[in-house]
């Protein structure tokens, strides 16, 4: 006897609308009409145990899906209990539910109102629900890795900032590109301001006594007795205020702090994510592409990689960003923005490889070349020419991901060359004609 799956006859959707201390739960039949309702505290037991209820009132033959607007943080115990029963989940764009709440007409947000319109947007299969990523574990963690690279990157930026803005209070010529002295995000300022906050008591200092700083984390060998004399000079002409220089200097001096943070727990972050790119398989196939480092590897494996088992090539790239799809139409002025449901982190890890592949494979910048000159007269041409590589270098990415292929310069070059030599048939018969 040959045991066969049962007959799926329809499905039944739950709508969570999760809060970090309660879940309200509401499922809805294909005819949309309600067949249960939940109030459930946001901790793991109590959530397995409201869904197995949810399951239990299926009819025979029948399935459930849930629909929920964040999968991260107040949803998370939710995602993961759903991922042990086996429940499919999807992902409600919040603003997609904020238009379809103004559909509905429900004047303003209310708990259980919105577990219902979820559900209800996946019954009417609405653009902005869509299927949530199936990710595997190794694929989390990369993905809150990048994440958190990003984050600390921009918290740098940020204080790097702070410095400058500081600088120009106390002596704008710091940040002047005449100035003989360290430049103000460099090395060697951050080590005189650690040293002298504010630069405040500096100008009693030797010039001697300020090279032995520079002199370790700079390049300039003897050129450090000027930058010095450059400092040394620069402190004496400050005539700021006693009070205000003194709270500018505690902020340079916090400023200081964050930077030195930041700086160890990006090394941190950085070594992390090199080990768990190393120790993927698909990983190690990437870093072999020109311009593919380790964190735009492990950009892809946490953000692309999930999604590009399960759909098209050109629905990845979309949700990648690199497509030209945009969401301006008619006759609309402005600027044109990207379609919506894209991956920023993605997008953005996709064009600065593209960026340095052209500094690195001579293939990837004689492709580039050919988008500038085709875009010649483009407000930013290079901007357009480099997504137009980063999407030429996509079609590669996703095949290497999706099958056993491996990067293969040989094999591009050649197919690069007779394509040329296409074009440039197509263009003598062109002639001819």
């Amino acid at each position: 006897m040959v045991n066969q799956e049962p007959e799926i006859k329809g499905c039944w959707v739950m709508g969570a609308d999760c809060g970090e201390q309660k879940h309200r739960f509401v499922m809805l039949d294909e005819p949309k009409d309600r067949q249960g309702t939940l109030w459930v505290s946001n901790r793991m037991d109590k959530v397995r145990d409201a869904l197995t209820k949810m399951l239990i009132k299926l009819p025979e033959g029948y399935e459930l899906e849930i629909v929920t607007e964040g999968l991260r943080s107040i949803g998370g115990m939710l995602m993961q209990a759903a991922t042990e029963l086996g429940i499919r989940i999807y992902q409600v764009n919040p603003k997609a539910l904020d238009s379809y709440r103004s559909l509905e007409g429900q004047p303003r947000k209310d708990d259980d109102r919105d577990a219902e319109l979820l559900a209800k947007m996946r019954l009417n299969n609405v653009e902005g629900c869509r299927l949530a990523l199936d990710s595997r574990s190794e694929e989390r963690v990369l993905c809150r890795f990048t994440r958190l690279h990003t984050q600390l990157v921009g918290q740098k930026r940020r204080a790097v900032n702070r410095v400058r803005s500081r600088l120009l209070e106390l002596s704008p010529e710091v940040v002047d590109s005449q100035w003989d002295g360290p430049g103000y995000s460099s090395t060697g300022m951050r080590m005189l301001l650690e040293r002298w906050p504010g630069f405040e008591g500096m100008e009693k200092t030797r010039v001697s006594t300020i090279e032995r700083i520079l002199r370790p984390v700079t390049r300039q060998g003897e050129g450090c007795t000027k930058m010095a004399k450059a400092v040394l000079e620069m402190a004496g002409r400050i005539i700021l205020g006693a009070e205000e220089r003194r709270v500018i200097s505690m902020e340079l001096d916090m400023a200081m702090q964050q930077l030195r943070l930041t700086k160890t727990s990006l090394a941190k972050i950085d070594k992390e994510i090199k080990n768990a790119v190393q120790a993927h398989p698909i990983g190690r196939k990437l870093l072999e592409i020109p311009g593919v480092g380790q964190f735009t590897a492990g950009v892809l494996i946490g953000e692309i990689l999930p999604l590009a088992r399960n759909v098209s090539e050109g629905k990845t790239a979309t949700y990648g960003g690199i497509t030209p799809l945009s969401r301006r139409s008619g006759k609309s002025e402005g600027r044109s923005k990207l379609a919506r449901g894209i991956n920023k982190h993605a997008v953005r890890a996709l064009y600065l490889s593209a960026v340095s592949a052209k500094q690195c494979s001579a293939l990837d910048d004689a492709y580039y070349q050919k988008q500038l000159k085709r875009h010649k007269g483009h407000p930013k041409p290079h901007v357009k020419s480099f997504l137009s590589l980063a999407r030429q270098r996509f079609k590669v990415m996703y095949k290497i991901m999706t099958t056993d292929a491996r990067y293969d310069k040989e094999t591009l070059i050649r197919s690069h060359l007779k394509r040329q030599e296409f074009e440039r048939t197509q263009k003598k018969d062109g002639l001819a004609a």
